[in-house]
């Protein structure tokens, strides 16, 4: 199963994940603990689509993305969010993130889903 490609043709997210930058494709047998974790479940009424739209590897670890419904009282104009997970060799998430774009090229906000509640620091 191969997802390389799949972002360049998903509107808002897509201008985010790189596509086709020739890294390898995410080990697929990842999904299934992923999908079990606590921080997917947190999530999953908002996933719009089960299968991710980017999945790659990179030093040893595998980045998974998943597309995410607008929560119903975002402006009518906002960009869609994402979920990104990192899975390692443990069964859990080594990191999970929901990653909502903003207006005019700010900062996006940033929630870390194993720390939820705690602010989420991105440094450029």
């Amino acid at each position: 199963m191969a997802v390389r490609g799949s972002a360049s043709q998903s509107g808002t997210a897509g201008q985010y994940f790189d596509a086709d930058d020739g890294l390898p494709c995410a080990d697929f047998k990842l999904l299934a603990p992923l999908k079990h974790s606590a921080e997917y479940r947190a999530i999953r009424r908002r996933v719009a689509e089960l299968k991710p739209l980017d999945a790659w590897q990179l030093d040893g670890l595998h980045y998974f993305v998943f597309a995410l419904k607008r929560p119903e009282d975002a402006p009518a104009d906002a960009a869609d969010p994402v979920a990104l997970f990192i899975m390692g060799a443990e069964p859990s998430p080594v990191s999970a993130l929901v990653i909502t774009p903003r207006p005019e090229g700010e900062q996006a906000d940033v929630q870390d889903l194993r720390n939820p509640g705690k602010p989420f620091k991105v440094h450029p």
